[in-house]
Parts: structure tokens; C-alpha cells; sequence
């Protein structure tokens, strides 16, 4: 993969991998429980379970010895956030808003989402990945924790993720006294020195800046890259590139999940197999549990890590950020990780054994769902505030 161009990898950070389960959720208590000055936390679902309630105490923890703290949460996807948790947490001084409720009803929404899952601490550390706040995140005694994957970030790119989080905060008919005003004073420069740059995607903002990150590294990649992805639909674009990525000889690995949470996304990915299979690329299915990543890494060179799906709801329906990492050093550990979960939880899903599955009854459900997918992207497309870009075709 050729250096990537464009907006701006800045270098002096430090950079921890984190996978879901308890590590990640004792990582955002500590984060939580360190903070002196103000915290920053948005994301798409709080769950009123012991997990929601686990980061909700840990907030107000913090807001009770004196911290600032900024609590955005989705409308529709926090919609299970009870009105008893709201008033407990506003009750000790958090300020709390719900992220763009209007024209949202019960299993349907009609507005830009907030997708992305981001904690700041004090303008220092950062957590950004792709884990909401619930019991199947971390995982139960009989339950084991949806896979995904997030990063620790702290050094100069702190800057700029702050000014990212204060604009979603700080809208106009926010109070005087609830407005965000806080800076940075000192950038920290850490040793390890990791190269990256955060992304966006903001249809609303017109940047679309993971896509162009994607579409950048499958174009560029020149030997393997590997993607774990949740709910994957890549449009026309992205299609044409893996085509002429795996025929030029990349080895190119997807892995997606044997069963879903949502079923008829993936039977509108079933209706890919087909072509990817065809452009040599292969798939694996992840068995243990829903795999709910949004992960890739290329040439052990450059990685990426967030919220972000290739699909076109994250496209132009979804307020996300990634972390792109451009590091030889983190990039090759977090290849070894993946491909150990590869070889340990996954199968490969053959050209012949997807033949065999391809009853045409099987075809007819997948060719449905694709249809119907498709159909419901466009209508968001067309009924998100938006630039006057034109969508692509799904």
C-alpha cells in the first residue's frame, strides 16, 4: 500500500488495541473514574441493564466530584435508556440530550443518526471504536460477548476529536451554562509515536471521509488486507474495487457473521456471496457469536477501527468516526488478531459450499432482502438533510 494522501496523519501517539468483553468496559471505567475536568461520552445505545447502569454510575461518579460531564446519547438507538436512568443522571448535574428524537416512532427513524461510540477523558485519552453500552458487549456466564473491537487514543489528534465532539454538542438552542467551552491547553507527544488521523462520516456536514479512507486503502492495497464487517453492503464503488483488487492477486479476507441481529441484512449480504466469491476473494463466517466489528487492516501497514459499516446507511444516514492508524508496528499485532480469530472462530464459506446452500428458495429470500434493503437506503438517502451530491447505486 502506497502512503496515503490527503488530510493529515499526525504522528506522537499512543495507541491501545481493545476487544469486546470486560477489558473494554473496565478501560472506560477507568477512563471514566480518572477524569478531573470534563468528560465527553456519545454514542448510539445505553442499555438499562448491568452493563448500561455500570457506565451510568461511573458517570455520575465523576459529575458528584465536581467533572463536567457531556452525555449525548441517539434517540433511536438509546431508546431503551429508561426515563428513571435520565433523571438520576440529570438529577447529579450531567448534561444529557438525546441526539436528533424528532420523527422517530417505534421501529422506524427518519433523521441523521448518531452511530459512533466515543469517550473522552479530560482531553487526553480517547476511546473510540465500535461497542455500545450493553450486556451483549461485555457478556454474560451464558452468554458470550458480541466480537468487535476499539482503540485508546492519546496524543495531538485529541485536539481535533474534541472539536468534532463539541460541535455535536453545542448546538444553537443549547443553554449558555450547558455549552462546552473546553480546550486543550498542552498537546502531549507520547513515544511510540503512531502515525493516524480520525474520520468522518457526516452526510449532513458533506464528509464522507471513512468512505474515501476504504476506497483509498482497496485501491492501493497491493498484497492482503483483511475486513471484519457487521453489516456489509458495499455499494456500486467499493464493489468495482474489491473486484480489481482480488484480480490483481490480493489476497483479500471478509468476515462476517454466520448469524445476525439483524436477519434480513444478512440475507441481502447472502445475495453477495456470489460475486465476491467470484472476484477470489474469500469469506468466513465468525460462529461464537454475533460479530458486530467494523475493522480492516492492509498490507500490515494500515488499519482502521471505528463505528463505521460499509454499507450506505453509514454512508448517509449515520454521524460515524474511525480511527485510521497508519503503522507498521500496531497495524501487523492487530493482523495477528484478527487472523488468530480467523483460524480459531471462523469458517470459510467455499464457492461449492455456498453453491449447495443456493436453494431457490434460499435465492429468493436473499434476492428479496437485497431489494427491499436497497430500497429503504435510497428513501433515507432522499429524506436525510444532505448536499447536493448524488447517492450511488447500492
Amino acid at each position: 500500500m502506497k502512503n496515503p494522501s490527503g488530510h493529515n496523519y499526525k504522528s506522537g501517539h499512543s495507541v491501545e488495541l481493545l476487544q469486546s468483553g470486560e477489558p473494554f468496559f473496565a478501560a472506560c471505567e477507568k477512563a471514566i473514574d480518572g477524569a478531573q475536568y470534563f468528560i465527553h461520552f456519545q454514542t448510539y445505545i445505553v442499555d438499562d441493564d448491568e452493563t448500561g447502569q455500570r457506565i451510568t454510575n461511573a458517570l455520575i461518579r465523576a459529575s458528584q466530584r465536581g467533572v463536567r460531564v457531556y452525555f449525548l446519547l441517539d434517540a433511536f438507538g438509546g431508546s431503551s435508556y429508561s426515563k428513571h436512568l435520565i433523571k438520576k443522571i440529570e438529577d447529579t448535574g450531567i448534561f444529557f440530550r438525546k441526539f436528533s428524537p424528532a420523527f422517530i416512532t417505534k421501529g422506524f427513524q427518519l433523521s441523521l443518526r448518531l452511530h459512533h461510540k466515543v469517550l473522552m477523558s479530560d482531553g487526553e485519552t480517547v476511546i473510540i471504536g465500535g461497542m455500545n453500552f450493553a450486556d451483549r458487549y461485555r457478556g454474560t456466564p451464558g452468554l458470550k460477548e458480541w466480537l468487535d473491537f476499539a482503540v485508546i487514543v492519546k496524543g495531538p489528534e485529541c485536539n481535533q476529536i474534541l472539536d468534532i465532539l463539541k460541535k455535536l454538542w453545542n448546538k444553537k438552542f443549547t443553554l449558555k451554562r450547558e455549552r462546552s467551552r473546553e480546550i486543550i491547553h498542552k498537546t502531549l507527544i507520547y513515544q511510540e509515536d503512531i502515525r493516524l488521523r480520525v474520520s468522518q462520516n457526516n452526510w449532513y456536514r458533506n464528509k464522507i471521509e471513512i468512505l474515501k479512507s476504504y476506497r483509498s486503502a482497496i485501491k492501493h492495497c497491493h498484497n492482503r488486507m483483511i475486513i471484519f464487517a457487521s453489516y456489509f453492503l458495499p455499494g456500486r464503488n467499493e464493489r468495482r474495487l474489491l473486484r480489481n483488487a482480488g484480480r490483481r492477486g490480493v489476497d483479500i479476507k471478509v468476515v462476517l457473521s454466520a448469524e445476525s441481529d439483524a436477519p434480513m441484512f444478512k440475507h441481502a449480504t447472502n445475495f453477495l456471496y456470489g460475486f465476491i466469491l467470484s472476484n477470489r476473494i474469500k469469506i468466513y463466517e465468525y460462529q461464537p457469536s454475533n460479530l458486530h466489528a467494523k475493522v480492516a487492516t492492509v498490507d500490515g501497514r494500515w488499519s482502521t477501527i471505528g463505528s463505521y459499516n460499509l454499507n450506505h446507511l453509514s454512508d448517509y444516514g449515520s454521524i460515524e468516526m474511525n480511527v485510521d492508524i497508519l503503522d507498521n508496528s500496531f497495524t501487523e499485532h492487530f493482523e495477528k488478531v484478527l487472523l488468530g480469530i480467523i483460524e480459531k472462530d471462523c469458517k470459510q464459506v467455499t464457492f461449492e459450499e455456498y453453491m449447495r446452500r443456493g436453494t431457490w428458495l434460499f435465492k429468493l429470500s436473499d434476492w428479496l432482502s437485497y431489494q427491499m434493503i436497497r430500497f429503504l437506503m435510497r428513501l433515507m438517502f432522499l429524506l436525510t438533510p444532505r448536499s447536493f451530491r448524488r447517492p450511488e447505486s447500492i
